[in-house]
This record gives structure tokens, C-alpha cells and sequence, in this order.
């Protein structure tokens, strides 16, 4: 008798890589299809933001480039270059949106003069080698951040994604762990999250 295999937890998915989520995708597994969504989905929603486009357009911009990856996913050549295809795939619907926005809101002559050359040229060049490298350096490190056991991940996320920055005394109390506590397992999470990037820079 063959056994059922237990079903794959969320985390488990979360740690797969991509290729192996991608072939889960045509495979049908639509939990590796939302674990995909949801591991690049900032990257992809920073690149309209990053172009001052509304909330509105980027909700839009980011609909569109899924629905692309899923029309594309079977023809994908390399795998390994996913957020590299997303870049360039959403930076494209940027474009788009901001020439469709600049059709819409044509400008009488008078504002067209006023208007400073240098705005239009910002909504629609191409994103620069430093910029795309940093998109792309920092989907690596919200990937590491991911990957890390869940104390590590709250603590770093703490201490450096807050909108407020938080005291040691404030994040020891959140992390019930003793204030003196909280420098040395900095440092050890710090040191993991190193080790998951190595190479990767």
C-alpha cells in the first residue's frame, strides 16, 4: 500500500527555488504559483512607484506582468533570470501606462513651453544598469530575509524595515527576549544572512 504523501507546508514552498517553483506552476500547483506572486511582488510594485505612477497604474502594471509570466511561463529559456525578466517585462508596461497617461492629458501649448523637458524624459528612460542592479540586489536580500528562521527575520525586520526606527528596549519587549540579548542575536542573524548571500554578489 502506497502511503499519501503529507501535503507541503507554506514555508516548505517559500524556500523552493524557482525553476522548481515554476515547473510546480505548469505542473498545476497553484500554492506554488501564489508563493512565486508573492516572493517577487514588491519588486515588481517598485518599479511604477519608483516612476511616480499612481497606486491605481501600478495595481494595473503589476495585474499585467503576471498575467505576461503566466502566458510566457512554459517558454521561459532560463529560469534562473526570473526577476531579471520581470525588471524588464514591467519596466516595458511603465512605459506604456506613462505614454497612455501623457496621450490622455495632452497639454495646451502654453504648459507644454512651462513644462520642464527633463520630467518627460524621467517617465520614460529605460531603467540604468546601476538601478536595475539594485532591484535586483535587493530582491536577493528580501529572499535571504525570507529564507531565515522566523525570530531572525521579525528581529532584522525590526531593526531595519520599520518605518519608525525602534529601540533596543522596544524590540526586546516585542521579541520577549532580555534587552542585553538583543546586540549578540543581531549579529548572529546578520552572520546567517551573510552566509545565504554569499556568492550571490
Amino acid at each position: 500500500m502506497v502511503e499519501k504523501q503529507a501535503p507541503e507546508r507554506d514555508e516548505d514552498i517559500a524556500q523552493r527555488e524557482d525553476r522548481d517553483l515554476i515547473a510546480a506552476c505548469l505542473a498545476g500547483d497553484a500554492s506554488a504559483w501564489e508563493s512565486l506572486v508573492a516572493r517577487y511582488q514588491r519588486l515588481v510594485y517598485s518599479i511604477p512607484l519608483k516612476a511616480r505612477l499612481s497606486n491605481d497604474d501600478a495595481a494595473d502594471i503589476f495585474q499585467s506582468v503576471w498575467l505576461k509570466l503566466y502566458e510566457k511561463l512554459d517558454g521561459l529559456r532560463d529560469h534562473e533570470k526570473l526577476s531579471s525578466w520581470l525588471i524588464t517585462t514591467t519596466t516595458r508596461e511603465v512605459w506604456r501606462v506613462s505614454s497612455r497617461n501623457r496621450r490622455d492629458i495632452a497639454p495646451t501649448n502654453e504648459e507644454s513651453e512651462s513644462q520642464n523637458p527633463l520630467d518627460q524624459i524621467a517617465a520614460t528612460a529605460p531603467l540604468a544598469d546601476a538601478e536595475r542592479e539594485m532591484l535586483e540586489q535587493q530582491q536577493l536580500v528580501r529572499e535571504a530575509l525570507d529564507a531565515l528562521p522566523d525570530r531572525c527575520r521579525n528581529l532584522l525586520t525590526m531593526l531595519f524595515y520599520e518605518k519608525d526606527e525602534l529601540s533596543y528596549a522596544e524590540i526586546a519587549r516585542r521579541m520577549a527576549m532580555p534587552v542585553p540579548s538583543v546586540g549578540p542575536t543581531r549579529a548572529r542573524c546578520l552572520e546567517k544572512m551573510k552566509k545565504l548571500l554569499q556568492g550571490k554578489f
